[in-house]
């Protein structure tokens, strides 16, 4: 190797050492934008994501699939654009809007930026603060944090997925069978079916 093809080298090298930082750092800064796997019915894509983050800490996964593996931030979208009057539309809009700036004034970012724990310790703060609810109120006098946690569980427990795999699921109408003997410590099922 002769002098000029050794400066050369080492030039390259002292390049990538002193520009892999400057790369990381740039490459670090550029956050992918976040996607949905479902089309938003009444959501825009801001708020869509948001709704993703809330039943995500509200039903995470675990040992069993979490309320997004399941799809129920599509169904608080089509509950809410389908089932929900214009008021309580309205009213969950400025709930999701309350989310955020809670979040800003609290944390002094908004709560997409916040880290899965704070996401959590924020969000459990909320539900803490709810004085004990009237059932019979108007569904329009309902806090936000309950409403959106209602959806949650009612999409996450009405699911395929988790009706048939991890629920002792029986659909209705069932098969009766008057004379099937029981079986060795069976045990005898009494409840109102109808």
């Amino acid at each position: 190797m002769n002098r000029r093809e050794a400066i050369k080298k080492t030039g390259m090298m002292l390049g990538f050492a002193a520009g892999s930082p400057l790369l990381l750092h740039v490459l670090q800064g550029c956050a992918p934008e976040k996607t949905l796997s479902w089309k938003p019915l009444f959501f825009n894509k801001k708020q869509a994501h948001l709704v993703s983050e809330i039943v995500d800490q509200i039903l995470p996964r675990t040992d069993t699939p979490g309320a997004l593996d399941v799809g129920v931030d599509a169904f608080v979208d089509k509950m809410v654009a389908e089932v929900y009057t214009e008021k309580e539309q309205q009213q969950f809009v400025r709930g999701l809007d309350a989310i955020n700036t809670n979040s800003k004034g609290v944390n002094g970012e908004l709560f997409s930026d916040l880290s899965s724990e704070r996401k959590h310790e924020f969000l459990f703060r909320i539900e803490s603060e709810i004085k004990r609810l009237d059932y019979n109120a108007d569904p329009e006098q309902k806090p936000f944090f309950l409403m959106i946690k209602e959806l949650t569980l009612l999409g996450y427990f009405t699911s395929e997925e988790i009706m048939k795999n991890h629920l002792d699921y029986m659909p209705v109408p069932m098969k009766l069978d008057g004379c099937e003997p029981m079986k060795e410590n069976q045990k005898l099922r009494v409840g109102n079916y109808f």
